[in-house]
């Protein structure tokens, strides 16, 4: 997750297209996802609720404990998240949560099918 050299905020590499979809999983699917920021990034995603594995390829902090939504990462760190997409087939955002971000589209489309 990062900048691109002026032209916005990407997350893989990608900038927001709100017609594309990012990510696709399946309705019950479990998934491992490891997240890697350049600056600070309280990363969100809608519908899902996901616990932290890893922070920094080491164990979670203690705020870290329980469910979330939200995770916050530092500068060059990483977590990895378990989650589970059982609640509704659809499409949703995956998104920084610093409003500035946002308003550069640092988000993606995930679609639960």
């Amino acid at each position: 997750m990062g900048a691109d050299g002026g032209h916005g905020w990407l997350i893989g590499g990608r900038a927001f297209d709100p017609a594309r979809t990012d990510v696709t999983v399946r309705l019950g699917d479990v998934e491992l996802w490891r997240l890697v920021a350049d600056v600070h990034h309280p990363v969100h995603l809608h519908l899902t609720g996901f616990r932290v594995l890893t922070r920094g390829g080491r164990d979670p902090l203690p705020h870290d404990a329980g469910l979330k939504d939200t995770v916050s990462l530092r500068p060059g760190e990483s977590v990895e998240l378990l989650t589970r997409w059982d609640g509704y087939r659809g499409r949703y955002l995956f998104h920084c949560h610093n409003a500035e971000h946002e308003d550069m589209g640092m988000m993606a489309n995930l679609e639960v099918v």
